[in-house]
């Protein structure tokens, strides 16, 4: 058995609470001279449950015997996992876990590395006081010394397996300390991510629960979208580490902490639109712009193209173009996506992560900081406190973070000559781009932030040459709303109302009917008003649940009467389940509403008509008509009522009317052919049934004439001429 294999079954037993077996097999697999300290801590596993199965069978009162259970399911897990990381040492020797932990033994030194990184730290900030020429190289050199500190400390964290309640508070101190750069710090964030996403342990999530109140934005909001992300994939072992649960609920308590969980829910949300918007730009978007000719002609290119785009009056061309072309319906769409928060430019950047700085795991998960080496090397020495037109584009808040090392290593591969003129220094008073994230006010601050950093991890997890060795959070549903243990996070109504909304704009059906059903428990009426309830009864018609969409709809019938709209969706859900009578009450009650619409009369008349009512069906087709006289639909209506009622010859009169039309649909001749066929005209009624049958698939022209064959019938037809006509036709 493999090691994949091995840690899968024993998982799934333990998940099935068959802790002897799932005992067994690992006891089988571990070496006790090879792996002493995995193997002594499942041998007190065994001694526990062991001793716990004896006083059961004896009878003992024990009211923890059912948490006790699950403290050693859990402790199992862990073991599991812990094992099957150490097999890879072995079987997996290049994998980026092996590679790591090789070279760091799996130790953190964490104490060590907080003095070391603070030393660095002041060494840096001790040269920045020396005169600029002076101080280059020595500036550099301790760059270097800060980028394989920065990685060493991400590597310990990561590689790291068993961890005790003493690593816990260690790496705390760590990533709390102020004299260490925050940026450094929220790098190391990214490690306990990965780790936890390849190897569960309650301990490195208590790091993340902590770090999610802190006082720093962008650690408490990389902590928590980590949090978020590791609690949404490992959401079955959750209910085994009960000291991880009271973490996670004492989050509650915060009020802040719970607004930007709805924020972070509807950002992780979006991630699912990524590969859409992705798709949509390689397959339409970006090809229909390069049909503009002023988009290849090279003379556009750079800052002068883009200021032409922005600047009114400059390029009537393009201005033309945009304004009559399908590309302006286009560039509103991404306009309207990058609004949102959507991300529009995995597309752009996807080609970009070929360079070195890449290869290090390290780098996916780096805020933007223009000291690292291979950057600091790019930007000009900016004696003025005037901005650059690199230093807009690197401040930028609708690039993440890894899409500007991107952009950065991609400036320094254009000729030396134009570097200089996109590194000029703007002219004083030019917008030069935004503020600072920073200033902005913290709820945005950590909503920019955040939106950044899933980003990045969307990024590292479908393009980093080390994808395939994690669990893709992103391939998982990432709705809080899912899973009932983690409902609790989404307490705020107005998140749930928002995810609500988001899941039903989004077309995520099934789950925003999860999510409004909690709404209507949770929440007393005030937020379910009249759009709640026609936004819930769409998601359950679109489910295809028609009476629990009535009900929805008929509540916000009863707070908003009078909706065309609700009317209208009501009357759908009566005809689908069958019950025409119903249907035509709201069918008719929406025409008091709007009496000259179109649609709504067909499909009044169309319900008549079904009913056998036809008189009255008919007075609705022949409105229409007088009111659209190309109504296709008013036509095909009367010419079948026509033939039903037996006006064969006001049938056939449309009939020939609605064949002359560009657009026949195959029905429309096997319906006219019908008409042929009970008139007598036999010839004719062949030769439009051969036609229909060549517009369709055979399946498709039996099962229509095998439907109209009872109407056939009741018409006068034969039913032994009709299978004859069968064999006519074929």
């Amino acid at each position: 058995m493999s090691n994949n294999q091995l840690h899968t079954q024993v998982e799934n037993l333990l998940y099935e609470g068959r802790l002897k077996q799932a005992i067994r097999e690992l006891s089988e697999a571990i070496n006790s001279e090879t792996y002493w300290e995995l193997y002594t801590r499942l041998s007190e596993v065994e001694n526990a449950y062991r001793y716990m199965l004896e006083y059961l069978q004896q009878g003992m009162p024990d009211p923890n015997r059912e948490a006790l259970h699950c403290e050693l399911i859990g402790r199992c897990l862990t073991i599991n996992d812990e094992y099957r990381l150490l097999q890879l040492l072995i079987t997996e020797r290049y994998s980026l876990f092996a590679q790591k932990r090789h070279i760091y033994r799996g130790e953190i030194a964490t104490e060590e590395m907080r003095l070391r990184m603070i030393e660095n730290r002041a060494n840096i900030e001790t040269v920045k006081m020396t005169p600029y020429p002076e101080r280059r190289s020595v500036e550099m050199e301790l760059m270097q010394q800060h980028e394989k500190l920065l990685q060493e400390a991400f590597y310990r964290l990561y590689a790291k397996i068993g961890w005790q309640a003493h690593d816990r508070k260690e790496v705390i101190t760590l990533l709390t300390e102020k004299e260490i750069p925050v940026i450094d710090r929220a790098t190391l964030i990214g490690a306990i991510v990965l780790s936890l996403l390849q190897s569960f342990e309650p301990q490195k999530a208590l790091i993340l629960c902590n770090l999610s109140t802190n006082d720093e934005t962008i650690i408490s909001t990389r902590a928590l979208i980590g949090l978020i992300i590791v609690l949404t994939t490992h959401t079955k072992r959750l209910k085994y580490y009960p000291e991880l649960i009271q973490a996670v609920e004492t989050l509650r308590d915060t009020p802040d902490v719970m607004r930007r969980i709805g924020t972070i829910q509807i950002q992780l949300l979006r991630c699912r639109e990524t590969q859409k918007i992705d798709r949509k730009m390689r397959e339409e978007i970006i090809p229909a712009m390069m049909k503009n000719p002023n988009m290849r002609s090279g003379e556009k290119l750079g800052v002068d193209f883009i200021k032409e785009l922005e600047e009114e009056g400059q390029n009537p061309e393009w201005k033309a173009w945009v304004e009559e072309g399908e590309i302006k319906d286009k560039l509103d769409e991404m306009a309207k996506w990058q609004i949102e928060g959507a991300d529009v430019y995995m597309s752009t950047f996807s080609q970009l992560k070929r360079f070195p700085f890449f290869n290090e795991t390290s780098n996916w998960m780096r805020p933007f900081d223009k000291n690292v080496p291979q950057i600091a090397e790019l930007m000009p020495d900016n004696s003025t406190n005037r901005k650059t037109l690199l230093d807009a584009i690197c401040s930028s808040r609708f690039f993440c973070n890894s899409d500007k090392y991107s952009f950065c290593f991609t400036f320094g591969q254009v000729p030396q000559e134009q570097r200089e003129i996109l590194t000029q220094q703007m002219p004083e008073g030019a917008d030069s781009g935004p503020e600072p994230i920073s200033k902005a006010p913290k709820e945005q601050e950590s909503e920019i932030l955040g939106n950044q950093y899933i980003q990045d991890l969307y990024r590292f997890f479908k393009l980093s040459i080390y994808k395939k060795e994690f669990v893709d959070p992103f391939t998982q549903s990432l709705n809080l709303l899912s899973e009932a243990i983690l409902q609790p996070l989404m307490e705020n109504s107005e998140a749930i109302l928002h995810t609500f909304h988001y899941l039903v704009e989004k077309e995520y059906y099934s789950e925003a009917i999860e999510a409004g059903r909690i709404l209507e428990e949770r929440e007393t009426k005030s937020k379910c008003d009249a759009q709640f309830y026609q936004k819930l009864g769409y998601c359950l018609q679109k489910e295809c649940d028609y009476s629990a969409a009535i009900d929805s709809y008929t509540k916000a019938d009863i707070l908003q009467p009078d909706s065309l709209w609700t009317m209208r969706h009501i009357a759908q859900c009566y005809r689908l389940m069958g019950n025409f009578e119903d249907a035509l009450h709201y069918y008719i009650a929406a025409e008091e509403v709007a009496p000259e619409n179109l649609t709504l009369l067909l499909q009044t008349g169309e319900c008549l008509a079904i009913l056998k009512r036809y008189e009255e069906a008919f007075a609705r087709f022949f409105k229409v008509e007088y009111l659209d006289t190309n109504s296709h639909r008013a036509t095909r209506a009367i010419a079948w009522c026509s033939f039903l009622t037996a006006k064969d010859e006001q049938a056939q009169r449309y009939y020939d009317r609605l064949l002359q039309q560009e657009k026949v649909r195959h029905e429309d001749y096997i319906n006219a052919a019908h008409v042929q066929w009970i008139a007598g005209n036999r010839s004719k009624a062949v030769e439009l049934y051969k036609k229909a049958a060549s517009m369709c698939s055979k399946e498709q022209f039996e099962q229509q004439m095998k439907h109209d064959e009872k109407i056939l019938i009741e018409r006068g037809a034969s039913q032994f001429e009709l299978m004859l006509l069968r064999e006519i036709i074929e």
